[in-house]
């Protein structure tokens, strides 16, 4: 059945964020005039400006004013009302109508169209004599920000419409309809978009530091590894065709071997990784939000007693996969060492660098959701707070103290993770997937794991993602590609009571129960908007199934 969808290309709106940038004697024009086509190609300047805003859609912790991590089993969302946007997701009162990450399909496919039209002047483009590899290093960030941007649309909808070439609506007053390409075809595009730019790109941009945060070779294959592992997960290769993994564990591998040539390796601390501007660990990163105001990353998620918001909270039942650090072993387990009247002791250091519990040390005071730290009237809290990304300095009080820091978007132990998981689809248990593994446990000090199944080492392997890239904006893709979501998202989720001073008491309460539609949930609805534009037109055009 052949499907297609109107897409909402709009005008060349990216070409008039450039006039700000160009030279003189176009800024001294009437305001009338804008610049054109020609004028931003065929000047390399205008034209690398015009690349610069096809980045502006790379995510950040915030994704649209709230963290994926709140939508999955990671976060609570804890503010005063259950409209909000993670709740829509956790009670399911979802619509096509009405769903968060709407907005992402016209961003995506508008900065597809830029990309687009980057490579359909690319010809224009004049080489710069003072540096000859930057007209080819341009093409090769577009080739891998459209790669991106195709990859976030499939993650999120499945089968998109893949558009390689400018389309003008004006062609045709009817309008201009396209299919929804396969997984498979879309996906194809994104390999041999990736595959192009790995032959135009720099392996890094330690040569040009000012350069550092655009497209780079590593990250091009970076990006490939990634892209393929999907491809073979649960979601995507329901006949778990082993071809797709043997492809994917090949990628990851180049991926990780290109990254630890090129200078990247595992931060020596794990939590300074997301606070330092720069680190040996981080392959692609874009800045953070600011400190302060609504919508600063400490505003957002700093305890109330330090005149945060609170707002972001994670639950109990991520703080309970934190394994014990002497034995590496869940809490679960009663060899594990752990005492539940002492919960918070001994475990897994990367649980001290990512979460604020009851009691722990914050900013020179003990934290206490009983007093200074308590929710706010209403307020869906569950007396956790995130740790990973703040900075202790800041002052919420004087708004003082903050530093820049990025928003992570790929780094070396996701490259060690991403090869272990692939290699052990492909080969079971040996050397090179424990080696991976233990690489990112060695460095957070856990007991390293040497013995299992395949099956057995598959869980291990999802529990290390869990734990090393909580609230990174991973876990909410990851139980989806594994298809465990109608598991993980659909079950009451908890928080802590501390009862008591000195032997304090803690009791679970329940927060709120999820719900997770299996038939419907693993992929978002097609925005109604663009259902509508295809009414009365395409009666063969259907919604993803479910919605």
């Amino acid at each position: 059945m052949k499907l297609t969808v109107n897409i909402r290309t709009g005008i060349l709106s990216a070409l008039i964020l450039c006039m700000c940038a160009c030279k003189k004697n176009y800024l001294d024009r009437k305001p009338s005039d804008l610049i054109t086509e020609e004028e931003v190609f065929k000047n390399i300047e205008n034209a690398e400006r015009f690349v610069n805003t096809t980045y502006q859609g790379l995510p950040n912790i915030f994704q649209t004013g709230w963290p994926l991590s709140s939508a999955t089993d990671e976060t609570n969302q804890a503010i005063d009302n259950s409209s909000a946007d993670a709740g829509s997701f956790n009670t399911g009162s979802m619509s096509p109508s009405n769903f968060p990450l709407s907005g992402q399909w016209d961003e995506y496919y508008g900065k597809i169209r830029a990309c687009n039209i980057f490579l359909k002047n690319y010809d224009k483009v004049p080489n710069d004599p003072n540096y000859p590899d930057r007209r080819s290093r341009l093409k090769g960030e577009i080739l891998v920000l459209r790669a991106f941007y195709y990859f976030q649309l499939v993650i999120r909808w499945g089968n998109v419409p893949l558009l390689q070439q400018v389309e003008n609506p004006f062609d045709n007053p009817e309008g201009i309809y396209f299919k929804r390409n396969s997984i498979a075809e879309v996906l194809g595009a994104v390999i041999k978009d990736l595959d192009d730019a790995t032959a135009l790109l720099p392996p890094t941009y330690a040569e040009r530091p000012s350069n550092w945060g655009r497209a780079s070779r590593v990250i091009a294959l970076s990006l490939k590894g990634r892209a393929l592992l999907y491809y073979a997960s649960p979601l995507y290769n329901p006949a778990n065709d082993q071809s797709r993994w043997t492809q994917a564990a090949n990628a990851c591998k180049a991926a990780l071997d290109s990254a630890l040539s090129n200078g990247y390796a595992l931060n020596d601390s794990y939590g300074e990784i997301f606070t330092q501007y720069f680190n040996k660990e981080v392959i692609w990163s874009r800045p953070a939000p600011g400190a302060f105001g609504d919508g600063g990353i400490d505003r957002e998620m700093n305890p109330r007693g330090a005149n945060g918001y609170g707002n972001v909270n994670p639950i109990q039942e991520l703080v309970d996969d934190y394994e014990m650090k002497s034995t590496g072993l869940p809490i679960t387990d009663p060899a594990s060492g752990y005492n539940p009247q002492r919960p918070y002791e001994g475990r897994d250091p990367r649980f001290y660098a990512t979460i604020l519990y009851p009691g722990c040390i914050w900013k020179g005071r003990p934290l206490s959701p009983n007093s200074d730290d308590a929710p706010r009237p209403g307020q869906n809290a569950t007396n956790y707070w995130p740790r990973k990304y703040l900075l202790e300095g800041v002052n919420l009080f004087s708004n003082t103290g903050a530093t820049d820091r990025k928003w992570v978007l790929i780094r070396t132990a996701e490259l060690y993770l991403n090869y272990a998981e692939a290699q052990n689809e492909v080969a079971g248990p040996g050397a090179d997937v424990y080696n991976a593994l233990n690489a990112v446990r060695g460095r957070a000090g856990i007991p390293a794991v040497n013995s299992g199944t395949k099956e057995s080492l598959r869980e291990r392997i999802r529990h290390e993602r869990r734990i090393e890239l909580a609230l990174e904006a991973h876990r909410f893709w990851d139980v989806r590609r594994w298809k465990i979501a109608e598991v993980t998202d659909n079950r009451e989720i908890h928080g802590v009571t501390v009862t008591g001073s000195g032997n304090v008491t803690y009791s679970y309460p329940v927060v709120e129960k999820r719900v997770f539609d299996p038939k419907r949930a693993y992929w978002l609805p097609v925005p109604q908007a663009e259902m509508d534009k295809v009414s009365g037109r395409n009666p063969e055009f259907v919604q993803n199934p479910g919605w």
